[in-house]
């Protein structure tokens, strides 16, 4: 995605690499999508596997962060005989070159996509200026 006054653009590829979360499940960046419409942003995310309890969303300084982790659902006392399952963290940083109405942002999650909609503030929504 290309970074343009209009649009939000993905993180450098160092700071959206690989990286541990805590000391046992690497982190990955998770295929998203950015459209626009109607004065607002929508961010879609893809976070198979992860419960709503276990994404947080921040917003600080123009950069939206979301971290999510899918967790183990087989219980401890059980043994694993095949598994190409694992635990697994996501995190996904996005600058926003264009300012949003932090106050109004919202998120569901439904079906492992986690859906953000960004209205922009007032003052960045495109206007129509009439000539006299």
């Amino acid at each position: 995605m290309t970074s343009t006054a209009t649009t939000p653009s993905s993180c450098s590829s160092s700071a959206c690499a690989t990286t541990p979360a805590n000391d046992t499940v690497a982190s990955v960046r998770p295929r998203y999508a950015v459209s626009s419409a109607d004065g607002s942003y929508l961010v879609r995310v893809e976070l198979p596997g992860v419960a709503k309890n276990d994404v947080s969303i921040d917003f600080d300084k123009s950069v939206l962060t979301i971290k999510g982790a899918r967790k183990s659902s087989v219980p401890d006392t059980w043994k694993a005989l095949h598994r190409e399952l694992h635990e697994q963290g996501y995190v996904l940083r996005l600058k926003l070159n264009t300012p949003v109405d932090e106050d109004k942002l919202s998120a569901q999650l439904a079906d492992g996509v986690l859906n953000l909609t960004l209205p922009l503030r007032e003052a960045a929504k495109p206007r129509r200026i009439e000539v006299s």
